[in-house]
């Protein structure tokens, strides 16, 4: 996640990265919370806080599962130079959003996901200011699957769930992102 900035045809582009620490994770409710790092995602900052073991040891995917099913929102304050006000385009540019987000700076909508493997690239011109709030929330891959598989009717789409013995989740066709064995991650 960076910030990709035009002051002028004469300057280069600023790229201000707004990776590493200082985010924050919480669940849909705020019932969890924990410090996190970008990239990452919520198994790694629950992890860190010690708020679950592995999930990769024995059973604890399924331990774990509730994870997937809840949405996580990603937040951090941010500061940019004085002179923002003067630069005449700011982007954020996203590589990997893990998989259905919102993206709002200063509490304005700036963008969407829906797609694990693309790059989105939103104007955040209008909303940016010296000092900014950002938050990344995304709805559980788990939940909007099930959605999107509820939504459509013209045709079955294979396989709706896979068999009991792999305990995957279902309807996995109907999104984009990487499939893992079990859950789904969040990813920023």
């Amino acid at each position: 996640v960076c910030l990709r900035a035009e002051a002028g045809p004469a300057r280069r582009p600023e790229v201000h990265s707004l990776r590493g620490n200082g985010w924050k994770i919480r669940n849909g409710n705020g019932s969890v919370s924990a410090e996190a790092a970008v990239p990452g995602s919520a198994h790694t900052a629950l992890l860190s806080a010690g708020t679950i073991q592995d999930p990769y040891y024995r059973f604890n995917d399924h331990v774990y599962r509730w994870i997937a099913l809840d949405n996580w929102t990603y937040s951090r304050t941010f500061t940019l130079p004085s002179d923002v006000s003067k630069w005449k385009k700011v982007n954020l540019v996203c590589d990997g959003l893990d998989t259905v987000a919102t993206i709002l700076i200063n509490n304005i909508t700036v963008g969407t996901s829906n797609n694990m493997f693309s790059r989105y690239t939103f104007d955040a011109t209008d909303v940016i200011r010296e000092r900014n709030f950002i938050e990344v929330r995304f709805l559980s891959a788990v939940s909007y699957a099930a959605q999107q598989s509820a939504q459509h009717s013209k045709y079955p789409v294979p396989p709706a769930c896979p068999p009991v013995q792999q305990r995957g989740e279902c309807h996995v066709n109907f999104i984009r992102k990487v499939c893992q064995l079990r859950a789904f991650s969040l990813q920023l």
